[in-house]
Parts: C-alpha cells; structure tokens; sequence
C-alpha cells in the first residue's frame, strides 16, 4: 500500500511541474539540459527530469529515483518557494531555526533535536568525520560549541550545525542555523510558525540523519530504499 509520504511526493512532482524550469535554473545557478536540471543536496548529487519532475539521487550504482519524503519535498520547497528572480547575497550573519518559530510558541525546537543530541554524545570526533562527509566545512568554535560546522544543504543554501557535548550541569545540545538573509526567509517564517510538531521535526531530520549515516571511514551512506518519517524517529 503506497503511503502518505509517497503520495505526497507525488504531488509534489505535479506542484513542481508548473513551475518555469529555465527561470528555477537561473535564479539558483544550477546546470540543466533538455532532460534534467541538476544540484547537490547535503553533498550528493541529485538530477530533476525535466518532463516529469522525478527526482534522482547518485548511489553507488549510478542514479536511482528518490523516494525519500524529507529529500525529495526538501527539493521542491527551496526552489518553488519565493518570488524573487534572482538570489540576493548572504549575510554572513547566523539564526536558529528556532527563532523562525512565533514568541512563546511551544512545544519548542529544541525538543526535536536532543535525540539526535543524546546520540551523538560521546562521539564528538565520528560527528566531525561525518559532517565532512557530507560536504561540511569545520569552523572555529562559537559560542564555546565543541562542533561548528558549515554545511551546504544546497550550493546557494548553507547552514550551520553547533554541538555541545554533554558535562556535569547540561545535557548535549544541538542546533541548526540559518543565515539571516536567506531568501525563502519570509516563506519560513510563515511555514515555520503554523507547522505541527511532527513537521517541526522534519525540518532536523535531513540533517540529522545524514550525519549519522556517516561511517567511521568519513563516507556517506547513501540509501536505496524509500524512508517514511514517523514520530518519534527510532536511532
């Protein structure tokens, strides 16, 4: 039985159909061809089909279809969101996801998170290793944070992972940023702010779990099959 989440990406495919694909092209800066428009998502090279809007990720037997929920809409709603024709520059300057969420919004970001905190205790080096391997960038430290890491979710679109190992007064602690001057900003606002729980946690999971699946060697592991999101996510 096919489910939601494959429905959804179905759909998904048929929004993103409507849209001009040579103007997605330009705008973003991505390749394309009379078949497909290509980008890279969390450091893998993923291809669109231009006539059906299909998304392909690269594995180690060539491209496959991607069925996965959180890659496949990731894709669709960071280029079909935003009016603008052309990208602005970035700031520079950095904001938890977090603070997209309306003032005393509840229950909070950080809720979502300390899993996948709790999970990485203890594993400050394999985080590091894995970051890289996902095309991360290690930073100097802010804010005292054992992990900062710049990590392009798309070639136009990075975000910065902080981790704070655990010690005797505070649990482990992470977080995802945003720069400040990201142009779907506006659009994650609004969506962020009227979000379920469920789909709060949806927006850490990519991160999340493309981190974990790095090996000790540093390398990706790509999956091959289709990934359904559910609450609580098992580690």
């Amino acid at each position: 039985m096919i489910s939601n989440y494959e429905k959804q990406v179905d759909i998904g495919k048929a929004h993103f159909l409507k849209y001009d694909q040579e103007a997605l092209s330009a705008k973003f800066h991505l390749d394309l061809d009379k078949d497909y428009i290509y980008l890279t998502y969390l450091n893998t090279p993923c291809k669109i089909d231009r006539p059906s809007g299909t998304v392909f990720e690269k594995t180690s037997d060539g491209f496959a279809e991607c069925r996965s929920y959180e890659t496949v809409m990731t894709i669709y709603d960071m280029l079909c969101h935003g009016q603008e024709k052309e990208l602005p520059p970035l700031g520079g300057k950095w904001t938890p996801i977090a603070n997209f969420a309306a003032a005393g919004a509840s229950p909070s970001a950080e809720i979502f998170s300390q899993k996948y905190a709790d999970f990485f205790s203890g594993k400050v080096d394999a985080v590091k290793k894995a970051c890289v391997s996902i095309g991360g960038i290690l930073k100097p430290a802010l804010a005292g944070a054992d992990i900062t890491a710049e990590i392009p979710a798309f070639s136009f679109f990075p975000v910065l992972l902080q981790f704070w190992e655990s010690d005797e007064e505070f649990p482990p602690q992470i977080k995802i940023l945003w720069d400040k001057a990201d142009t779907q900003q506006d659009h994650c606002l609004t969506e962020y702010r009227n979000l379920s729980p469920v789909q709060k946690c949806q927006i850490f999971r990519p991160y999340f779990h493309q981190i974990r699946k790095g090996d000790s060697n540093g390398k990706c592991q790509h999956r091959n099959q289709i990934v359904e999101c559910h609450m609580p996510v098992s580690l």
